[in-house]
């Protein structure tokens, strides 16, 4: 990883105005210090000792006023730095692999461009669809079916092991440091990568049946011109799924007409409209707990899982 790189990654953190990770070093903090910082990780990853600080753990609302929690884990300064000049070498790898009808986490790719794909598909006669939702997504990826598939894209091996440790950081929230063996961490920069790489396949199979569908990230509707070629789309994506151990969210998983309705990505559709809810002003979603820096002593060296550890299987 180059000096040059990495200094182009800090940019693009330091765009996000993020906060401090568990190490309390904050962007600023990080950008005073920045040719030392940068060197030192170029250093670390070259010799193997490079490991990443455990995730800090914060709640904030699902949406403005909900009860319902949605949980973040964010990398340290250094380490969202590191992931991001990481991310920039995978991206043309992936997006040689990723098919047209994923939208999310893409360059040049938006959700209006999902919404205006699923009108087009109406307008050619497709009026039934499978209106889908994985069951906790980001929290039930298997993960070494993501780097196994990384590791056949991906040319350099290096890359590929930090994104192993990367997956297999700690979190802290606060009392404990907990490893999850499951799961893409929500707030972690290579997450959304792996989770379109995951879902590629799904894509992949769909398509290859020449099945119409428009995804963005798990959220996503197969499109088809009568009931029966719907229920056989819902047959084959729980198939795929259960080959990527993961299901549908059978409560918010249906089969619908375009003349009974539906929301997908904030946009009701209903025949030939298309209605976007109106919000009252965009508020900020509350934050609900974060947890406090680590102190030192709470993250011992036999906890510090060094880039050497982890190889390409």
């Amino acid at each position: 990883m180059s000096a040059t790189a990495l200094r182009r990654a800090f940019l693009r953190v330091n765009e996000n105005h993020g906060c401090a990770g568990a190490d309390d070093v904050s962007l600023a903090g990080f950008e005073s210090g920045l040719d030392g910082q940068v060197d030192l990780l170029r250093r670390m990853v070259e010799d193997g000792s490079y490991f990443a600080w455990p995730l800090r753990k914060i709640e904030v609302e699902k949406a403005p006023g909900s009860a319902e929690r949605r949980t973040l884990l964010v990398p340290a300064v250094r380490d969202r730095v590191l992931q991001t000049a990481a991310a920039a070498y995978m991206e043309p790898f992936l997006e040689a692999e990723f098919d047209e009808c994923s939208f999310a986490y893409r360059r040049g790719r938006s959700v209006r461009m999902a919404v205006e794909r699923v009108y087009q598909l109406y307008q050619q006669g497709y009026c039934w669809l499978l209106d889908a939702d994985i069951q906790s997504f980001f929290g039930t990826v298997d993960r070494e079916i993501a780097i196994g598939r990384l590791a056949t894209l991906v040319p350099d091996e290096t890359v590929v092991r930090l994104a192993r440790l990367w997956l297999d950081s700690a979190v802290w929230d606060g009392l404990h440091l907990t490893r999850p063996t499951l799961g893409l961490p929500e707030g972690a920069v290579i997450s959304p990568m792996l989770a379109n790489l995951c879902l590629d396949v799904l894509d992949d199979r769909l398509l290859a049946e020449g099945i119409k569908m428009v995804r963005y990230a798990d959220d996503f509707v197969v499109l088809t011109k009568g009931r029966k070629a719907a229920e056989q789309a819902q047959a084959l994506t729980e198939e795929v799924l259960a080959g990527l151990r993961l299901r549908l969210n059978q409560g918010k998983t249906r089969i619908v007409r375009f003349s009974e309705g539906f929301k997908f990505l904030g946009i009701i559709f209903l025949k030939d409209l298309l209605l976007q809810p109106w919000k009252p002003g965009r508020k900020r979603l509350k934050v609900l707990s974060v947890a406090p820096p680590l102190p030192e002593s709470f993250f011992p060296q036999s906890e510090r899982r060094p880039l050497r550890r982890y190889r390409v299987v």
